[in-house]
């Protein structure tokens, strides 16, 4: 069975919510199976074609699999098969996380911060140096 043919199976079964760990499994077992339909075929004293063709028409359309596959809605993710509480789990898990964010930030960014902090005290130590030589200037004794 040619390799674009269960690619284009394993996209259409995505699209229709279906666990990717059922898709592996699925398209696992499509290619042992074309396998060996193809290995009776050629046993059987057909051509590579012949016995490639023979194999494909054994196993189904793609759409007939899909359909198949599609109309078990246990092997559905469970955020297709309950989207009302997938949207919650996420809506809850975005506000759970929100607080935490500038804490991820700071421990990613701590070279950055560093420098900045370091940047900005030698500034504060210039303007502060400035600012007192500027009054001890300006200072007239009473």
């Amino acid at each position: 069975m040619p390799e674009s043919r269960f690619e284009a199976l394993k996209l259409e079964l995505l699209e229709g919510g279906v666990a990717p760990v059922y898709i592996a499994r699925t398209l696992l077992e499509l290619a042992e199976h074309y396998t060996d339909l193809e290995q009776d075929a050629l046993a059987a004293g057909l051509s590579r074609e012949e016995a490639a063709r023979a194999a494909i028409e054994a196993l189904g359309s793609e759409r007939q699999i899909a359909a198949a596959v599609l109309a078990r809605p246990g092997l559905r993710e469970w955020s297709v098969r309950y989207p009302r509480v997938a949207h919650c789990v996420r809506s809850a898990t975005t506000i759970g996380l929100i607080p935490g964010m500038p804490v991820m930030f700071c421990i990613e960014h701590r070279p950055e911060l560093a420098r900045w902090a370091a940047a900005v005290m030698a500034a504060a130590t210039f303007i502060g140096a400035i600012l007192t030589w500027l009054d001890w200037m300006i200072f007239v004794p009473a």
